[in-house]
């Protein structure tokens, strides 16, 4: 009860209850026209999320203490006797859900003549819902009680006087059949010691108000986890009456010991790996490292935890590459998969990691997990066989060399032997030895597969009438290019006709190509000779295997074979004895497929145009120098933020836009957000120089469309170029 003659604002302020109070409480003050919150305890300020400096601004109807105007209007004007009013309402937070309340409302006029209201919140849970419908009504009570899914049990004096429907269906037994048993006899034996200590504990304690978790045995003899929650009391006579409410929370429960027991299985496996395992959180800080992280780093596992690479004393290249990759990951939700190098007791170690992004529920990438593996003795065994390698190329080279030599000494000693069987053996043998060379030093360009077919044909169709073949091209209607070595297909081609050529009763050859839904080109070579047997369709493409010709050296085909798979494509037969036979390979559809160290990419982006938002010389030249190597000359540059604006409006042509964010006058974010009210489709590239999760976001909201980390990096520029131009 509140005094009417007494000044409400000077209690407050000297009384330590209303600022320690754990319940909220809320002052309003009518002056005759308007009423405004004039003062809220600390516990209020956490119930609205705001600050005790802007709750002035908020509207007593605004954060729900009253239902409407209407309502508000009612209590002011109402007679509220001592004991207050108490109604039902929902609490409206500046950032959180609706909270259904229950309000207890005091009125008193203060010397200064205003009107104040005194508002105690309470939140309205299961408990306060089944005691309040105690008070007022037992058929309320009984109502509601049959109709909600958490089982209700009241105990007078350790006798069960009431269970609802739902405890029967919790513990499989029937209402009588709970009340002819103890209030302890359903707990496990196991539990039934801690639960009694719980309780006798509790019945020290004012209010006897408890909550606990216990394992029970249902009716059908299985183990039930439930959620207690005892209220005890004592009425005026002496007799002891408890109310226990109950939830079934086993499928809860065996969720947890499950996750529990696979995080224990993932520790034990990944501690006892000699892989280097961690778990990177959504505020970029470790949550856990394996032991391999301490024993090859020689940093304790308490150092990474709650921090990011770059606060640990951890190699600063390789934590500043790790760092982007993970960002990387956040961004785009995508597994990653990468090396990285890091210098360990003074020698440098290649890892090969693997980055996986572990979802939320809801879709978002909650952890990064990070497995990386050293492969250093993998690489350098890589490279002393590639050291190898090289050596038996350079061989078979010497080896086709000579052989061709001796060809040509044989010619010199011999010339009779020009064109024969002997001769021709030989110059295949140096050409198939030699092919292997060739194969390694790929010369890829892009190939217009029809203008290639009919200068092949117009090369060799005079040649083969000489000899009685008609040579015919068949080409589809339309153009097919395709990024391979006109040399080695060439090669192939050289193979497949001669081999067709050399074959019996051969009078007509077709060449001729076709596209398949697996985007690639089939080419084939027909002829109408004796063809080759079912049996023998495999073999013929082995060395050295000749069906039906005599004296041939038999690696025409083999040659074709080997070529046409390195050149990441196929090749089969089909024949039957006296219909000829029909030779196909495939090769695939891609004009930018990179065989050799050229990539083809150099020049693709002459023409686009790229402005470059950066106040800082140093920075803009490596980025000129980057773009120039890919044949980008048409760069223009803005040192702040209100010439980019300027500059992007007055050319919507820009192709694409590098936006630093740290600018001298309006950052990078400004900057994008009002490039965006007039130009909604040109790429913005943050660049930013610790690109921190919160940084990536906000420059995303900004709307930029992706972010490159500083110091920028060659693949990853190129790989923003290809993905957006």
């Amino acid at each position: 009860m509140i005094d009417n003659n007494f000044d409400i604002i000077n209690a407050i302020d000297c009384n330590n209850w209303f600022a320690r109070s754990t319940q909220p409480i809320f002052v309003m003050r009518y002056d005759g026209t308007t009423l405004t919150l004039c003062r809220i305890n600390r516990s209020a300020c956490e119930l609205l999320k705001c600050t005790e400096d802007n709750y002035t601004s908020l509207s007593p109807v605004g954060i729900g203490l009253f239902n409407s105007e209407s309502d508000c209007q009612k209590y002011i004007d109402a007679e509220i006797g001592p004991e207050g009013v108490v109604y039902s309402t929902q609490i409206v937070p500046l950032i959180e859900p609706v909270i259904s309340s229950e309000i207890t409302l005091y009125k008193t006029k203060s010397a200064d003549g205003y009107t104040y209201l005194v508002a105690f919140q309470q939140n309205a849970g299961n408990l306060t819902k089944i005691l309040t419908a105690l008070r007022h009504s037992e058929f309320r009570f009984l109502m509601m009680a049959e109709n909600i899914t958490d089982g209700i049990m009241i105990y007078e004096n350790g006798k069960l006087m009431f269970a609802n429907t739902a405890s029967s269906k919790i513990t499989g037994f029937t209402k009588e059949q709970l009340k002819s048993a103890s209030p302890l006899s359903l707990i496990c034996d196991y539990e039934r010691e801690r639960v009694m200590k719980e309780i006798e504990e509790q019945k020290k304690n004012t209010p006897n108000f408890f909550c606990t978790e216990v394992w029970i045995m249902n009716r059908a003899g299985q183990e039930r986890c439930i959620r207690c929650v005892f209220s005890m009391t004592k009425t005026q006579v002496g007799e002891t009456i408890s109310y226990n409410v109950i939830t079934d929370i086993t499928a809860q429960k065996i969720t947890e010991r499950a996750l529990l027991k696979s995080q224990e299985e993932f520790k034990m496996l990944a501690d006892n790996s000699p892989d280097l395992i961690t778990r990177y959180s959504r505020n970029l800080t470790y949550a856990y490292v394996n032991r391999a992280v301490e024993e090859v780093t020689k940093v304790p596992a308490e150092k990474y935890i709650g921090h990011n690479l770059m606060e640990v004393d951890f190699d600063q290249k390789a934590a500043s590459f790790i760092e982007e990759m993970h960002l990387e990951v956040f961004r785009t939700g995508r597994k990653l998969k990468f090396e990285f190098k890091m210098d360990i007791e003074g020698k440098q170690h290649i890892f090969q990691a693997s980055m996986v992004p572990e979802m939320s529920k809801d879709g978002t990438v909650n952890t990064v997990l990070n497995v990386s593996r050293d492969i250093t003795q993998i690489k350098e065994f890589e490279v002393e066989l590639n050291n190898e390698k090289q050596k038996l190329i350079e061989n078979n080279s010497n080896i086709a060399s000579n052989i061709k030599l001796l060809g040509v000494r044989l010619l010199e000693s011999y010339p009779e032997l020009k064109n024969t069987n002997l001769h021709t053996s030989i110059t295949r043998i140096a050409e198939w030895t030699g092919i292997g060379a060739r194969l390694m030093k790929l010369e890829p360009t892009t190939v217009d597969v029809i203008m290639m077919l009919t200068d092949y044909h117009t090369k060799r169709v005079a040649e083969l009438a000489q000899k009685g073949i008609k040579l015919e091209v068949n080409l589809p209607s339309d153009a097919v290019k395709i990024y391979t070595d006109i040399h080695i297909l060439s090669v192939i081609f050289d193979s497949l006709l001669n081999n067709s050529v050399e074959a019996e009763n051969v009078t007509n050859i077709t060449i001729g190509f076709g596209t398949t839904e697996n985007n690639e080109v089939v080419f084939f070579v027909k002829d109408n000779g004796k063809g080759v047997p079912t049996d023998l369709q495999e073999k013929i493409f082995e060395p050295f295997c000749s069906i039906g010709k005599d004296g041939h050296s038999g690696l025409g085909l083999s040659t074709a074979r080997k070529c046409v798979e390195h050149l990441k494509g196929r090749i089969w037969c089909y024949s039957s004895v006296g219909e000829g036979a029909q030779f196909f390979f495939t090769h695939p559809i891609e004009v930018s497929q990179p065989f050799g160290k050229n990539s083809g990419v150099k020049n693709r982006w002459a023409d686009k145009k790229i402005h470059v938002v950066e106040d800082t010389d140093a920075n803009y030249i490596l980025i000129e120098a980057m773009l120039k190597l890919q044949g980008m000359a048409n760069l223009t540059r803005s040192v702040n933020g209100r010439q980019a604006i300027d500059y992007i409006k007055n050319h919507p042509d820009v192709d694409l836009v590098l936006m630093d964010i740290q600018l001298p006058d309006i950052d990078g974010y400004a900057a994008t957000k009002q490039i965006r009210t007039f130009n909604t489709k040109v790429p913005i590239i943050a660049q930013t120089a610790y690109a921190m999760y919160a940084d990536v976001v906000k420059a995303m909201e900004a709307g930029c469309n992706d972010f490159i980390a500083k110091p920028i990096k060659m693949n990853k520029m190129l790989s923003l170029l290809e993905k957006y131009l």
